[in-house]
């Protein structure tokens, strides 16, 4: 497998929440409220918030904090600032991964945090669906291996939008926004509403339905 549908991507997170049947998983984690999956297909999944702790220990960050309410921010390896919650998550998903070298990585919401950041660190294609702001920073300063990764983001999902860009954040990696006939702001952040938008004929003319492309 070269590359992964779009749309796939949409069914094997919905399914990340849903459940796996068991003959799909190769290995999973779940720790500290950080859950994988790693599939005999060869995909990595890994599932947004669906806890309410993880609110505080990874979204919200609010213990900690020097940088005003809700936003913790420290240094990687690299020296890069990251959101200090997203980095935590994404350091256990690394831990799990590194030693699969999975063929893909998918992940939504605070999962599509986790998974920029594994994919970038991991080189591995990455598909990122509602995704938040993970490192604080110039889109100028690209760090090696932001290519590997694909953010699609709808205009009408507020977590597209946090941390609040004032702050500096962004994604990593390249990122389409998805704009909606009609919008529901701040309602639309559920995967099954991404597949909607991405089903729509100006949609799919406009945004890569494979990855990598």
């Amino acid at each position: 497998m070269s590359t992964l549908d779009i749309l796939d991507a949409c069914d094997i997170v919905e399914a990340s929440y849903a459940g796996f049947k068991a003959s799909e998983i190769e290995e999973k984690i779940d720790i500290r409220g950080v859950q994988a999956y790693h599939l005999k297909s060869g995909i990595l999944a890994i599932p947004g918030t669906n806890e309410l702790s993880d609110w505080f220990d990874y979204n919200l960050k609010v213990y900690g904090d020097n940088e005003g309410y809700g936003y913790d921010v420290i240094a990687g390896d690299s020296g890069s600032m990251w959101h200090a919650g997203f980095l935590e998550h994404a350091q256990t998903v690394y831990t799990f991964a590194k030693g699969l070298r999975p063929k893909f990585i998918v992940g939504h919401s605070l999962g599509a945090a986790s998974a920029q950041i594994v994919g970038t660190s991991l080189k591995i294609p990455t598909i990122a669906f509602a995704s938040p702001g993970t490192l604080r920073g110039k889109p100028s300063n690209r760090l090696r291996g932001e290519g590997w990764v694909v953010n699609y983001c709808r205009s009408d999902d507020t977590v597209c939008y946090m941390p609040p860009r004032h702050r500096g954040f962004r994604v990593l990696g390249s990122q389409y926004w998805l704009t909606p006939e009609d919008a529901n702001p701040g309602l639309d952040h559920n995967i099954n509403q991404y597949r909607k938008i991405i089903k729509t004929k100006k949609v799919r003319e406009r945004v890569p339905m494979q990855w990598p492309q």
